[in-house]
């Protein structure tokens, strides 16, 4: 049953691809920028980024990413610390060795975690998740320690409701009473009028 619903009726389209591998590129590119970046903060420089566009109008927002940051992208592969940056100072910048060794890190770590997003994503609303299933959070909520103890008093009000002590009443037992002995009872499953009887005759025996 659980295959028949994992099953996807609808077939890979082109899109879904190309979409992965622009957002795999754009990261790798982020990466090199910013592997540059640590590179030149771990060297003193400070946190160093290329060039940005001026807005459009008076007042506007620059754009993060400008012509400089995409043209600068060889010399920064290069090694070459202040390529792209607004004012470029040999003084103080990383060499090559940190650069490529900033770049390697920074790739890694980001290639890992879009990796570890794009994995939790495809489980999480993929063709293959698990459909109608409830998710940990949800069965503790419903189902939880906390909420068997809320619920008691409704699950088993005569243990934990508020009457339980006052309405329990206690147990009297008598001598002649066989219900109430402990151990297997003989007339188990008779009719009332045989039990009477045999109670009738045990108490004449032990009155002899």
């Amino acid at each position: 049953m659980q295959r028949e619903r994992r099953r996807d009726p609808y077939l890979w389209t082109w899109e879904i691809p190309v979409a992965v591998t622009l957002a795999a590129l754009f990261v790798i590119v982020i990466g090199i920028q910013v592997g540059r970046s640590v590179a030149n903060l771990l060297a003193g420089a400070g946190w160093t980024w290329p060039t940005t566009n001026a807005g459009a109008s008076a007042g506007a927002f620059p754009s993060p990413i400008g012509t400089a940051f995409w043209t600068s992208l060889p010399g920064v592969v290069g090694g070459h610390a202040d390529a792209g940056l607004p004012t470029p100072t040999a003084d103080g910048l990383a060499g090559r060795g940190l650069v490529w060794v900033s770049l390697a890190m920074t790739e890694v770590a980001l290639l890992t975690a879009t990796i570890w997003v794009g994995v939790w994503a495809y489980q999480r609303w993929g063709p293959g998740r698990m459909r109608g299933m409830a998710t940990a959070a949800e069965a503790e909520k419903i189902l939880g320690v906390t909420r068997l103890r809320k619920v008691a008093g409704i699950v088993r009000p005569d243990l934990y409701g508020k009457h339980a002590a006052a309405t329990a009443a206690p147990v009297q037992r008598t001598a002649g009473d066989l219900t109430e002995q402990p151990g297997p009872q003989l007339g188990h499953g008779l009719s009332p009028w045989l039990l009477n009887g045999r109670r009738t005759h045990g108490s004449v025996r032990e009155e002899r």
